[in-house]
């Protein structure tokens, strides 16, 4: 199986599924925007080779917004990633694990962007975070969103929405790191250590339910970055994903580490 194939296929395997959750949005000073109910639902056609996804958003003041794509796989899926479909420049790279991330592959200035939405998956569980930017650069909003594929409300997490002031790190999460570059190339497993990296010019965001987010206030072509979150998914099993640009804003990659204690 070659790699666009490969990557699709994790891709059918891990999300196509309906996913109800609860999305919340909020500012670079951590409060909250905006909180409400979710459904994004993703098809396939027999042959898997065209792809219907809706998603519809059911806002507190009793307004229900949808959208609707429909695309072709072979419009779709690259030696780059997949595209979105709402989003060309947008690509996502899916791991054999569940996890994702849809990323740009060039920032370019002047317009608003998300350098990456990341996705955790464990059973039916799935947590995503986005990341926001102004046109100038600079951070404007960040998204946690919660998702179960069989029950809402969910009994894997708590209704809580308020961020919280911090989250301990303990050093004693050992597993595997792996890395899935642009042209699809995923590495072999390496053995590492968790690393929650304190970033100059970076912002955490501790979200409920274990999940956690590093990112730049600030993006400037001529600066590389990194962007890391990560998902406590119980008290002896955690994922962390992180994405990097370099010095010119083009999306080098990213590394999953799956990790133990």
């Amino acid at each position: 199986m070659d790699l666009k194939e490969q990557n699709w296929r994790n891709f059918i395997t891990h999300h196509v599924r309906d996913w109800q959750g609860i999305w919340t949005r909020y500012s670079p000073q951590g409060e909250i925007i905006e909180s409400f109910k979710s459904l994004r639902s993703f098809r396939t056609n027999p042959e898997q080779t065209e792809l219907f996804q809706t998603n519809c958003y059911a806002y507190d003041h009793s307004k229900v917004e949808e959208k609707k794509w429909h695309s072709y796989k072979q419009d779709q899926v690259f030696s780059d990633g997949i595209m979105h479909p709402a989003f060309p420049a947008m690509r996502s790279y899916f791991l054999q694990q569940g996890a994702a991330v849809w990323s740009r592959k060039i920032l370019e200035p002047g317009s608003k962007f998300l350098p990456a939405e990341f996705f955790f998956r464990h059973e039916e569980i799935r947590h995503s975070v986005s990341i926001i930017y102004n046109t100038d650069g600079s951070l404007m909003k960040v998204v946690s969103i919660r998702e179960d594929a069989v029950d809402f409300p969910s009994k894997y997490w708590s209704q809580e929405i308020n961020l919280l002031s911090e989250r301990n790190f303990s050093r004693d999460w050992q597993g595997t790191s792996v890395m899935i570059t642009p042209d699809l190339r995923t590495s072999k497993p390496i053995q590492t250590q968790l690393n929650w990296p304190v970033i100059e010019d970076n912002k955490m965001f501790f979200f409920p339910d274990g999940i956690s987010l590093s990112c730049p206030t600030q993006v400037t072509l001529g600066t590389p970055f990194t962007v890391v979150a990560n998902w406590l998914v119980n008290n002896s099993y955690l994922q962390q994903l992180s994405v990097k640009y370099n010095h010119n804003g083009v999306f080098l990659g990213l590394i999953l580490e799956l990790l133990h204690r």
